[in-house]
């Protein structure tokens, strides 16, 4: 597998999907919840002791057989309310759904620019009925039927750096940054910042409204003729039909903002960051090492190219982020990876809840993205061997 591709599957953990949910529950022991100017104050002390845990068994896993299809890049998927799933694939422009028992029941669309084709899955969104597929190429949105026929196209709203994350209750869509920005608070001299709202728009309409304006930035450290940084201190928001949720990587915190923008509620917890030793400052050099090498790259390319990876870590000032990918599911909640190599992640995920508690971490080997998760079940994107893809379907135990 190329490292681009590696590094696409490793961005689809961007990803976030979202359904309604507002806090109900009175908070456990060791959480303290307080209100200050309408915004909801949760303090977690700890980790709650019931911390969900998803099956090690899949309901299905579809990619590893050599019967059915082949995917190189499973970039948007949806749970349907049978039990089975639409996957969205990136190198053929193809839909596929999935029946509840893990074989292909139907594909759509192919690669093109035509009615019905497709250069690009940022979003696959149910709304009634209605199949809503947006591509971030063509800043296209398409509505299918759920037979998967074509019912419309019309233009996206937004620029190309948005992407559709979720449609709101009240039927518009919610368009967060991409991948290409990343969310902080406060300018740090070392970086390039630019800052790209929050938006919303009635599908059948061209109208745009800012719901909120976060300071975004750019991955470059002093100017944008340096080279990228290679540990992002990163941010990211994602949307549900209630509003949306937004972290940066490098505070222990998470923030909701409902369907108009404004901030309803903040989670916070005591957490030390990982420091950056020199110790994963070496294994994060063998680690480019071995991956370019493996790519076919050539002796003096490889020297070169750590040798500048090198300096790029060397201006990393303080600990390493909090995680590297970010997803918001249906109902609100947050999923975070443990902060780990790139193209290497780590396995674990941690979740604040909607109501702003802390559960503990959840081992998902081999996930590379959380394509959905409704409320018992978390679709996902993995890597097997011979970083062959696959996706597979897992249900949630939430303890009770």
């Amino acid at each position: 597998m190329t490292t681009l591709r590696k590094l696409a599957l490793a961005m689809l953990a961007g990803l976030a999907i979202g359904c309604r949910g507002e806090p109900t529950s009175d908070p456990p022991s060791g959480v303290a919840v307080r209100d200050s100017a309408g915004v909801r104050i949760v303090e977690n002390d700890a980790v709650q002791a019931t911390a969900w845990q998803v099956d090690a068994a899949a309901v299905f896993a579809v990619g590893w057989d050599a019967e059915g299809p082949m995917f190189t890049w499973p970039q948007s998927g949806r749970i349907l309310p049978d039990g089975g799933a639409l996957i969205g694939e990136f190198s053929e422009g193809t839909i596929y759904r999935i029946a509840p028992d893990g074989s292909v029941a139907a594909t759509w669309g192919r690669k093109g620019e035509g009615p019905g084709e497709y250069q690009a899955f940022d979003a696959i969104l149910l709304h009634g009925d209605s199949i809503l597929v947006s591509d971030g190429r063509l800043r296209r949105i398409t509505w299918l039927s759920s037979e998967g026929e074509l019912l419309s196209t019309r233009s996206k709203a937004g620029g190309f750096l948005h992407r559709v994350s979720a449609i709101t209750d009240d039927g518009r869509l919610l368009l967060v940054p991409g991948g290409g920005y990343s969310a902080v608070d406060e300018i740090r001299q070392e970086w390039v910042f630019e800052t790209q709202p929050i938006l919303s728009s009635y599908p059948e309409g061209s109208r745009v409204d800012t719901l909120a304006v976060l300071p975004y930035l750019r991955r470059w450290y002093g100017s944008r003729a340096a080279p990228p940084g290679a540990i992002r201190v990163a941010g990211a928001a994602g949307g549900y039909p209630g509003g949306f949720a937004w972290a940066r990587a490098d505070r222990p915190e998470v923030r909701w903002f409902d369907a108009s923008g404004e901030l309803t509620q903040i989670a916070r917890w005591n957490e030390e960051a990982e420091p950056f030793t020199a110790e994963f400052r070496s294994r994060f050099l063998d680690f480019f090492a071995e991956s370019a090498e493996s790519a076919g790259r050539d002796e003096a390319s490889v020297a070169a190219q750590r040798m500048e990876l090198e300096e790029n870590l060397d201006r990393h000032d303080g600990p390493l982020p909090y995680w590297d990918s970010f997803f918001v599911d249906r109902a609100g909640n947050t999923w975070t990876r443990r902060y780990g190599l790139p193209l290497n992640p780590a396995g674990e995920w941690r979740i604040v809840t909607r109501d702003g508690e802390l559960l503990g971490w959840i081992d998902l080997p081999g996930v590379v993205a959380i394509l959905d998760a409704s409320d018992d079940h978390v679709l996902v994107a993995l890597l097997g061997e011979l970083d062959v893809s696959a996706v597979a379907l897992f249900p949630i135990d939430k303890g009770g």
